[in-house]
């Protein structure tokens, strides 16, 4: 064990540590139920090392958080970019969910977009996995009914080239044979151009 990390403002309930990822000599932390923006709103606390040093770079939390978003629930980083699900956001629908992407410039991390689905519904729990790679991200949503009910979905954005803050959904899949409480898209992975989903 080279170090015990902790919210610099962490209280009781927080959740902090309920998701974590890694890249590099950065780590994100995940805090679903931080109350900075509203009870149970959610934040994410971004660590970098020196040496054999951790140190608390940056709390990231939504524009538009509000209480009850769980943002930080889950937690992806590639490089200089994070997406952080918000799966209780009413962005669409009463708990469609939503991700956010986040990028770093030097030392300062800013939000870069707001990830929704274009055919987003209450209860589709958008944000419950996220992942990151290159210039791709990819969010599932297990709670989509494309399929049967909660049969799920996942969404592939794509940030042009040339457009550092212009990210567009370019794909919605779903499992060729999907059928209700599959829950296709509770967890999933990009690497490269290749995705992965549960």
């Amino acid at each position: 064990q080279q170090v015990k990390l902790t919210a610099s403002d962490g209280a009781d309930g927080d959740l902090f540590g309920i998701r974590v990822t890694l890249s590099g000599d950065t780590a994100v932390i995940g805090a679903a139920r931080e109350d900075g923006k509203g009870e149970d709103s959610g934040a994410a606390y971004v660590f970098v090392r020196s040496g054999s040093t951790w140190g608390q770079q940056a709390k990231l939390s939504a524009a538009n958080g509000a209480a009850h978003d769980r943002f930080g629930t889950r937690v992806a980083l590639y490089g200089n970019s994070a997406v952080i699900g918000s799966i209780l956001d009413d962005a669409m629908s009463e708990n469609s969910g939503s991700a956010y992407l986040f990028t770093r410039s030097g030392s300062r991390w800013s939000q870069q977009a707001k990830l929704t689905a274009s055919d987003g519904a209450a209860a589709d729990y958008f944000g419950y996995s996220v992942s990151i790679s290159l210039d791709i991200a990819i969010v599932g949503a297990y709670g989509d009914d494309d399929n049967g009910s909660t049969s799920g979905a996942a969404y592939i954005f794509y940030r042009n080239e040339g457009g550092a803050y212009n990210w567009g959904l370019v794909k919605k899949i779903t499992a060729s044979d999907g059928a209700s409480d599959d829950h296709f898209g509770r967890s999933l992975s990009v690497q490269g151009e290749t995705v992965i989903v549960g």
